[in-house]
């Protein structure tokens, strides 16, 4: 660690700060329907990326060891449910780098980005390609309805409450650093 690294504990926090896509995920994961688990599913799945269910699994984007599972498909388009949610198909196996150097590109343009052989990029792509094609679906984002439209209004309640917090702590802060 360098002396500098403490700038950034040097800086006024924010309790809205970057959250509105923290909580827009969080109001679209809430609708967004997920696979009931089954060890016989997901081991098929495995064997679809061409690993063994029994061993350890390996980023299917760069061949490290996966520490998670990467949603191919973002659940939350323009801060909505996109109707790419928790499926089995939805998720792959993945290394922290890459999960976090994806975000929502589109894998396909993500995998372009990452050093390795054409043969090796196309191998991989190739491998996603088919057991996309065989296991993700999408579900349609929920209509409009009386429902849906209150939980869009509780999730913007939500965002504007944490945006006075901020602005009443800025006022708290000023005070505080005033009486000095």
């Amino acid at each position: 660690m360098r002396v500098t690294a403490i700038k950034k504990h040097l800086t006024i926090y924010s309790i809205f700060g970057r959250r509105k896509t923290t909580i827009n995920h969080a109001f679209a994961s809430a609708i967004s329907p997920c696979d009931q688990y089954s060890e016989a599913d997901v081991k098929e799945a495995v064997h679809a990326l061409g690993q063994d269910p029994e061993a350890d699994l390996e980023c299917v984007y760069c061949g490290k060891e996966a520490e998670t599972w990467d949603h191919v498909f973002a659940t939350v388009e323009n801060g909505e449910f996109s109707g790419a949610g928790h499926r089995l198909g939805n998720l792959l196996p993945c290394c922290k780098p890459c999960n976090s150097k994806k975000g929502n590109r589109p894998w396909s343009i993500f995998m372009d980005s990452l050093e390795m052989s054409d043969e090796e990029r196309l191998s991989r792509k190739g491998t996603i390609e088919r057991y996309l094609k065989r296991f993700f679906r999408r579900d349609s984002p929920p209509s409009k309805s009386e429902d849906y439209l209150k939980l869009l209004s509780i999730r913007d309640q939500v965002i504007e409450l944490l945006k006075q917090g901020d602005v009443i702590a800025a006022s708290i802060r000023s005070k505080a650093t005033r009486s000095k």
